[in-house]
């Protein structure tokens, strides 16, 4: 069992509000001071100078910026989806992460916007694109359905916490005309007006769950529509998309919940987390699927263009992240799930790995498999070393992040922080390699690398995002109440 005990952290939701955390408030301090520093790297460099202070390059016109945003739109999405869970279908067990899968879907499309902002030399010239949409263009299409969706998603939030804002303008006199300013004047509480607020979460559920499809569809649909681009025209990216959004939102919500329940002591139940755990565990091989599929199909027909850029991903520049998504950020959480929600022995896992090692040199060496490319002294070491080496590193880190001493729920948020990273590389995957491979255009190859200019304002970005959980974890009850 975890360490917190349910009995300790079952506190009412209202405590956690307004409660000035030492802790909380150095960490708006140092977030703050990131973001600022990033505004003024913005001023004084991107905005001033334009794009060319970046990594950005002719064919790389895409970087940094674009894979977070569609990584984030991701996030929102999944988040939207668990929430709707509860409002839509009634699913009462995730009744109290559903406020904070709301929180996080606003706030990752907040985000989003952000590093498209980032994204554009001209960011004044935003407004043309809704000015003068043109039909045939998946970006007029992608900026519609991002306005619709964050009106969606303050809508959602602001009726699933209206309730608990007219509660607080009545706890706290203090603070009570704040509070009534975010009730936006609704300061109705009576049955029929709750009855209504469900039903209005309810719709806006349903609309939700379309509006994530929607959105992922649209954001995919900018790349797969590209047929000049090996890698991205097809027809598996938007499905593609829908299921990593949903694995990475998913993962991303119990890493939150799994960190206020332990660092803010709300009372989030274990059982919880380890609900949440299990559909965690069961998608990630949903998703290995796809990526699969997309594998299987790009080798097994061989198209140049497509083998090109596949093999530059798995072998080249960037195999870093192309292994380290696969192995760190589905395999190895994966397995660590089946461990913890099975309650396998880690004695079995140690002497598992220790016997297979040999089988997998063996396997690798007959069979000819690949393998990350890893040299010493300026020379590669071969693929049967490599791939041994990995399972017993692989092997004992599962060992390592198993033990008991952590508690069930920091080992579920352990695993699902290793699934967002993973995603978030399948990110770069997705975006980089079939930019500088080959292409049909009339263009040479290149390569990217980000500069220290995107990297920080990349990370003012991460900064605001911080800053806008610890406000709302100021100021709202992160779990719903019961009406107290």
């Amino acid at each position: 069992m975890s360490p917190l005990k349910d009995n300790v952290t079952a506190v009412s939701p209202f405590q956690t509000v307004l409660r000035w955390d030492p802790r909380m408030i150095g960490g708006a301090i140092f977030l703050g001071m990131v973001l600022l520093v990033a505004v003024y790297v913005y001023i004084s460099q991107q905005f001033t100078h334009g794009l060319g202070v970046t990594g950005l390059n002719r064919p790389t016109y895409w970087g940094l910026y674009i894979i977070n945003f569609i990584f984030f739109i991701g996030l929102s999405a999944g988040g939207i989806i668990i929430a709707s869970l509860v409002h839509a279908f009634g699913i009462q067990e995730f009744r109290s992460v559903a406020r904070i899968a709301e929180l996080m879907a606003i706030s990752c499309l907040l985000l989003a916007v952000c590093f498209i902002l980032l994204d554009l030399g001209r960011p004044d010239r935003l407004l043309y694109i809704m000015m003068y949409p043109h039909p045939t263009s998946p970006l007029s299409w992608d900026v519609t359905v991002v306005n619709i969706y964050l009106i969606i998603g303050l809508t959602y939030g602001y009726f699933g916490t209206r309730a608990d804002l007219v509660r607080l303008s009545k706890m706290r006199p203090k603070y009570a005309g704040f509070y009534r300013f975010l009730a936006l004047g609704y300061l109705d509480l009576s049955p029929r007006a709750e009855a209504r607020d469900r039903l209005i979460l309810k719709i806006l559920a349903v609309v939700g769950l379309i509006g994530a499809v929607a959105l992922h569809t649209v954001t995919a649909w900018i790349l797969g529509l590209m047929k000049a681009r090996p890698g991205w025209f097809g027809a598996i990216m938007a499905p593609l998309f829908i299921v990593s959004a949903t694995v990475s939102g998913l993962a991303l919500l119990l890493v939150s919940v799994v960190f206020i329940r332990r660092f803010l002591r709300v009372g989030i139940g274990e059982e919880v987390i380890r609900k949440l755990g299990v559909l965690l565990a069961f998608s990630i091989p949903v998703l290995g699927y796809f990526l699969f599929a997309e594998m299987l199909t790009v080798f097994y027909s061989a198209e140049p263009g497509a083998m090109e850029v596949f093999e530059m991903m798995i072998f080249g520049p960037y195999a870093i992240t192309f292994w380290g998504h696969l192995v760190i950020g589905m395999i190895l959480p994966m397995f660590l799930l089946a461990v913890i929600l099975t309650r396998i022995s880690r004695g079995g896992i140690f002497a598992a790995g220790l016997i297979l090692i040999p089988f997998i040199g063996g396997a690798a060496y007959f069979l000819g498999l690949p393998a990350p490319p890893i040299a010493i002294g300026g020379a590669l070491l071969p693929p049967w070393v490599v791939l041994s080496a990995c399972w017993l590193g692989f092997f004992l880190l599962l060992f390592a992040l198993s033990s008991p001493r952590l508690g069930i729920d920091m080992q579920i948020g352990i695993a699902s922080m290793l699934v967002v990273l993973g995603v978030l590389a399948e990110r770069w995957n997705i975006v980089v390699p079939s930019l500088i491979g080959h292409s049909f255009l009339p263009i040479g190859h290149g390569a990217y690398l980000p500069t220290g200019t995107e990297v920080m304002l990349v990370s003012g970005v991460y900064a605001l995002g911080g800053l806008f959980f610890i406000v709302s974890a100021t100021i709202l009850p992160l779990v719903e109440s019961e009406g107290e």
